[in-house]
């Protein structure tokens, strides 16, 4: 049999429109960005707090969320 099958369309829909629940979040992005970066500043403030009383593990534990934190804003960095 040789046929054309078509698989279903997941990203988008058959006449070329995007997938609706990725546009209604589009709004939310700048004030995600702010969050992230405000809880950045944050976590060198609380990192230069750990370092000054020479407190290795929340130093390190800090370093742990700065990175993920950094990660996250990055990600959003890509999003228009």
């Amino acid at each position: 049999m040789t046929q054309n099958k078509m698989t279903a369309p997941v990203l988008a829909h058959r006449n070329g429109q995007k997938n609706e629940p990725t546009q209604k979040l589009i709004h939310i992005v700048p004030y995600l960005r702010g969050a992230v970066k405000l809880a950045s500043v944050t976590m060198l403030v609380y990192m230069t707090a750990a370092a000054a009383v020479l407190n290795v593990p929340a130093f390190l534990g800090g370093m742990l969320l700065l990175n993920a934190l950094l990660g996250l804003y990055f990600k959003l960095e890509g999003t228009p």
